[in-house]
């Protein structure tokens, strides 16, 4: 029987060690960390105005969500608006509704405040939006309106 030498076993293992970095596949490629997103459906909230002095009338808000699919505006995409906390609804007298986006990417919406007889002190009332989407994830915002007491 032949025996495999001690001095041709070193050189072997130093040689499989050389050769396994070599033995990687080329053809993956990193994702690019700067761009571009997968999930490219944005938007942005805002109100105006974001300050209401309550009276005898219900003051108007006007609650405005902006979506873009891919930096372009997103026209016909369902937007829901629900007054989180606070006094305070929409102008179907509902606590939720829903709008449609229009060609510019805005779906618009009326909150309409409480009556000063229907508050004790200034308050904040709380609007959670969040768009419809076909993705997996969920996004949402949320913004503040001030009711002053008048």
């Amino acid at each position: 029987m032949h025996k495999i030498r001690p001095s041709i076993i070193l050189p072997l293992a130093a040689l499989l060690l050389v050769a396994a970095p070599a033995c990687k596949r080329s053809a993956v490629e990193e994702p690019n960390p700067f761009g571009p997103a997968s999930f490219y459906l944005t938007f942005e909230v805002s109100c105006s105005p974001n300050v209401v002095l309550t009276s005898d009338i219900r003051e108007t808000v006007e609650v405005r969500a902006l979506v873009k699919y891919g930096g372009q505006p997103a026209a016909n995409q369902l937007v829901v608006f629900t007054v989180q906390s606070g006094p305070g609804e929409f102008d179907n007298y509902a606590r939720r509704i829903a709008a449609v986006t229009n060609q510019n990417g805005y779906a618009v919406v009326t909150y309409l405040s409480p009556l000063r007889t229907e508050i004790g002190f200034d308050q904040s009332v709380t609007i959670y939006i969040h768009p419809q989407t076909s993705s997996p994830y969920f996004i949402w915002k949320t913004l503040e309106i001030r009711l002053l007491k008048g």
